[in-house]
C-alpha cells in the first residue's frame, strides 16, 4: 500500500519508514537500544519503567556529553522499592531526570529520537530483561 499526498498539485511519495526489530534474552534488544541512542543528533526522550541497564545509561550519559538534550522519566517504584535503580547514576552526570509519582504504574518503555524516531516495545532497560526475559525492542 502507498499513501500518497499532494503538494503544490505534484504528487508525491514520503520515503518508506524502516523498522529494525530485536529480542531478548541475547537476542541484540540492549544493543538496538544502545545502536538507536547513538544515533541521535539533538534530544532524546525516555520513559523507562524499570531501569538498571548500566549499557544503555552510558550511552544517554555519552549523548549527553555530546550536547544532545537527554530527558528521562521514571516510575516512582524506580526510587522507593528498587535499589539497583540508574536514576542517582544518571543524575550524577547531569542527564535531566524526572519521576512520574501520578500514576500508580509509569509502565512506559520507549525513546524518541530528534523527535522523528521512536524505539518502543516490551524490552525493559535492565539486565533481567537482556538476560532472562523474553522481551521486544
Amino acid at each position: 500500500m502507498r499513501i500518497l499526498h499532494i503538494e503544490d498539485g505534484a504528487e508525491v511519495v514520503p520515503p518508506p519508514a524502516s523498522v529494525e526489530l530485536a529480542f531478548s534474552p541475547n537476542g541484540g534488544a540492549e544493543n538496538l537500544v544502545i545502536k538507536a541512542i547513538g544515533s541521535a543528533k539533538r534530544s532524546i526522550d525516555v520513559a523507562a519503567y524499570a531501569f538498571t541497564s548500566h549499557p544503555i545509561a552510558e550511552a544517554l550519559i555519552a549523548a549527553h556529553g555530546k550536547g544532545v538534550n537527554v530527558r528521562v522519566v521514571i516510575d516512582h517504584e524506580q526510587v522507593e522499592k528498587y535499589y539497583h535503580s540508574i536514576a542517582p547514576y544518571l543524575i550524577a552526570h547531569g542527564v535531566k531526570l524526572r519521576v512520574d509519582i501520578v500514576h500508580s504504574l509509569m509502565h512506559d518503555k520507549y525513546l524518541v529520537i530528534d523527535g522523528k524516531t521512536v524505539e518502543t516495545g516490551s524490552f525493559n532497560y535492565t539486565v533481567s530483561a537482556q538476560r532472562y526475559n523474553a522481551e521486544n525492542v
